[in-house]
């Protein structure tokens, strides 16, 4: 795999390489064809695709014409075997042959096209939050929770007032200029809020009560932001501006009877430049970057609203439309792969769930196509909320703000109810009813997904959830870039939790700068965790400590973290289980450099090894290379305090549910440094307010232990055993011995080596004679009752089990995933260093 490290990225900023190509075999049928989009406006494309048999001619080639956009759907089925495409700007040459693969086993996705989806679209208003036929329904459906908070919002609403445009503006500065622009989009996206907020619950509680009070507030407001300047205050924020433009063309669908003509022209005259402003800022763009992250949040799902609703009345909206609706199927999710997940992590994933849900409704809807049904990402996904942000538990720690949840929230039960119900899915029933026994708060008091659960899914019935759910040790979902093990998922009071994040997508947007690091929890709470405070996106002590690996369990050289950059990445080379034994590998060779941001911290070689084993032992194990002598840094935070034993290595720390305590070999003379204070301060400058209503206090009392090297070295591992119990016999990791390079330790029932000496040949050997499990990490054969077994692949992962009383052997090599596989796959055809 050492070709994969000439990699630069394998998700750039925005795509460079025309996909599928060089022989790819396609996950979906038809596959999505995209290309590098050329700047500039007015672009457009053509695209050509045919099948080819060898040494026959092409039977048909399918030539499409003036694109407005960089991606084309074929939104038919192809047939097995082997495809070409070209592509090119209209008017100039066509580019080289593109040539993929389709085989039997990809997954069918096959959609209508933007013109049938148009045509299919109800002549009459409203479309949006319900559609003239579902009128009657609604309003007569039985008074639950959901409706009584809906109609409880709504008369709150009648008793404010009108927002005022001048209300966008920042009622306070800040220290410098950078502040000052942070409080002018807050002020800016806090009137858009109101706004939207304010609409919705009064269209919502109209529709379902048809009080004229409602309708004429609603008109009201939506009037006023017609006066507003399109381009002013209400639009300097993004989720400002579309919420002001969907909360008019909410009023305009919902009212469309109740409206004068003027009226009507008022709203879609203040509707079209800002429906035009993203379009325009989208298309030739969008399709083509790694991530846009406000787009796919929340204002794609707006802009798609709004063109429902002035679709026939505003002649662009079918172009705006049809883009809406290309986009959403060429990309989303667009941070999530076949496997489940979500790049960001498990915060800014909420912010994602509507347009993820209903999105594909409204098409299912107009259309009859079943996206949900049809992407495997929803078939994955309920597994990567399991593992990553379990019942009752704080999460895996990864990417921003995702340390502020201690629970999933009503959010995550919401989103797996609305799964169970559109997939008949026991798992995800199971996942929201467990989730249920911790979180207090009631459905109907959060919007995500009410006006949904109320309109779109109301008649499907919720599955039984299992009552006991086949929840193996770990899950890894390598299309993103995690993993995490467990000692015991679904009984939150004694899990072990660790989890390890080694991404393609690098560091981006809100995902932070922490290839092959890992976080630790029991219990559900947190125990060896990454610190820090995320008061904005440019704030010193984000960019100087919270999205910085220094803040994170993992490895620094020369004190430098990885660069915050799409080209320090990562990713999970393996992964295997047993019922008491669960390993992970993370290769972040890549991940201390980037030509993006000129920096070049020398490693080639970072590659942890992650271990749990059953019921308390983790083990992190370390093979460290770099092109010249460097400082190597081993790093361990925890929130609460840490009692630090220099003369053996350990550290140690007391929580109410549980002990943790570490000890640490390396290669080398180890010294340690411990602190409690951050390198940048928090500030909460923004008086940002917590999920309990109360500002935020951002303290610096969490704990920082790195671990050294008295001397730089081109070479280093490290060892660490990390036991978590709620007692704790802490003699046995004190009775580990380090002798002829080679680390050996017996906790329990485990006995575990790892060699040290950098000059030999690494390997991690683990056995437990009492479950008959055998573990190796670097292809050295072992030995199970009467049958030997030593891998098909030299180097590779082996796990032996006892499975039906007889030995079992499961072998793991590297393996790229999918992306990574496809981009080095063309660039070493650009290069002549490719066999097919």
């Amino acid at each position: 795999m050492k070709a994969a490290y000439l990699l630069d990225a394998v998700y750039p900023r925005y795509l460079d390489y025309p996909t599928p190509s060089a022989g790819k075999v396609v996950r979906t049928n038809p596959p999505i064809l995209r290309w590098p989009v050329e700047k500039g406006r007015n672009i457009r494309y053509d695209i050509r695709l045919w099948a080819e048999n060898e040494g026959s001619s092409p039977d048909r080639i399918n030539e499409i014409r003036d694109i407005p956009w960089a991606m084309f759907n074929p939104h038919e089925k192809l047939a097995s075997g082997n495809w070409y495409w070209q592509f090119r700007k209209s008017g100039e040459e066509w580019s080289e042959k593109q040539h993929f693969l389709v085989d039997s086993l990809a997954v069918e996705i096959v959609s209508p096209d933007a013109n049938e989806f148009l045509q299919a679209l109800p002549k009459a208003h409203p479309r949006v939050l319900a559609s003239a036929a579902d009128l009657s329904r609604l309003g007569n459906l039985e008074l639950n929770e959901d409706i009584r908070f809906i109609l409880a919002k709504a008369e709150k609403v009648l008793l404010e007032s009108i927002p005022n445009e001048q209300e966008g503006l920042p009622t306070r500065t800040g220290a410098d200029e950078s502040q000052d622009k942070k409080l002018r989009l807050d002020a800016s996206k806090e009137l858009g809020s109101r706004v939207y907020y304010a609409v919705v619950s009064l269209s919502e509680a109209y529709i379902l009560s048809r009080n004229e009070e409602f309708a004429e507030k609603a008109i009201q407001i939506a009037s006023e932001v017609a006066t507003w300047e399109p381009r002013g205050v209400s639009s300097v924020n993004d989720f400002g501006d579309s919420r002001c433009m969907v909360a008019m063309a909410l009023v305009f669908d919902t009212f469309y009877d109740k409206l004068s003509d003027t009226e009507k022209e008022a709203l879609i005259q203040a509707i079209k430049p800002r429906a035009s402003h993203f379009y325009t800022s989208w298309i030739n763009n969008i399709e083509a970057r790694v991530l846009s992250g406000h787009v796919w949040q929340h204002i794609l799902h707006y802009f798609f609203q709004t063109c429902l609703a002035v679709y026939g009345d505003e002649p662009e909206a079918a172009e705006w439309l049809a883009y809406a609706y290309e986009l959403f199927l060429a990309r989303a999710p667009v941070l999530g792969g076949h496997d489940g997940g979500w790049a960001e992590g498990v915060s800014y994933f909420r912010m994602n769930m509507e347009t993820l849900i209903d999105i594909p409704l409204s098409i299912k809807k107009i259309t009859g196509f079943d996206f949900v049904q049809a992407h495997p990402w929803y078939a994955s996904q309920v597994d990567w909320m399991i593992y990553h942000i379990p019942p009752g538990s704080a999460s895996d720690g990864f990417a921003d703000n995702s340390d502020e949840l201690s629970s999933p929230g009503t959010d995550y039960v919401a989103f797996a109810l609305e799964l169970a119900k559109l997939r008949k899915d026991t798992k995800a029933a199971w996942y929201a009813n467990e989730s249920m026994k911790y979180e207090r708060a009631s459905l109907a008091e959060h919007p995500t997904l009410r006006w949904v659960r109320l309109t779109k899914t109301r008649d499907l019935p919720i599955p039984d959830p299992v009552s006991f759910p086949d929840l193996p040790m770990g899950k890894a979902s390598t299309d993103i870039g995690v993993v995490a093990m467990h000692s015991d998922v679904a009984n939150k009071k004694n899990n072990l939790m660790v989890a390890m994040r080694s991404s393609p997508f690098g560091s981006y947007g809100h995902m932070l700068s922490d290839q092959n690091v890992f976080n630790i929890l029991i219990g559900g709470k947190k125990l060896f965790y990454r610190t820090g405070y995320k008061v904005s996106m440019n704030d010193p002590h984000r960019t100087g400590w919270y999205q910085h690996t220094k803040s994170q369990n993992g490895i620094v050289v020369d004190g430098n973290g990885q660069p915050y950059s799409t080209e320090a990445f990562g990713w999970i080379a393996r992964f295997l289980q047993g019922d008491d034994l669960a390993y992970a590998k993370g290769d972040a060779s890549r991940a201390y450099q980037s030509k993006e941001t000129e920096e070049d911290y020398s490693v080639v070689k970072n590659i942890r090894h992650l271990v749990l084993l059953k019921p308390d032992v983790i083990l992190v194990y370390d093979e460290l290379e770099a092109g010249e002598a460097v400082n190597w840094s081993w790093l361990i935070h925890s929130l609460e305090a840490m009692e630090i034993d220099t003369k053996n290595q350990t550290f140690r720390v007391q929580q109410e549910n549980a002990i943790g305590m570490g000890r640490l070999w390396a290669s080398a003379d180890l010294s340690f440094h411990f602190r409690d204070t951050f390198d940048v301060a928090a500030v909460n400058w923004r008086k940002s307010v917590g999920e309990d209503g109360r500002v935020k206090s951002y303290k610096d009392n969490q704990f920082h232990l790195s671990a050294t090297p008295t001397k730089k070295s081109t070479k280093m591992r490290f060892f660490g055993v990390i036991q978590v119990a709620e007692e704790m016999d802490e003699s046995e990791l004190l009775s580990g011995t380090l002798r002829n390079g080679i680390a050996e330790i017996e906790i329990g029932n485990w006995k575990i080596s790892a060699s040290l000496d950098s000059a030999s040949a690494p390997g991690l050997l683990i056995q437990n004679e009492k479950t008959e499990t055998v573990f190796s990490s670097h292809g050295k054969a072992l030995r199970l009752r009467d049958q030997s077994f030593s891998g098909k692949d030299s180097g590779s992962s082996i796990l032996g089990i006892i499975r039906d009383g007889s030995p079992l052997f499961i072998e793991a090599k590297d393996e790229l995933p999918p992306e990574m596989q496809s981009r080095l796959r063309y660039f070493e055809k650009s290069s002549g260093n490719f066999s097919q």
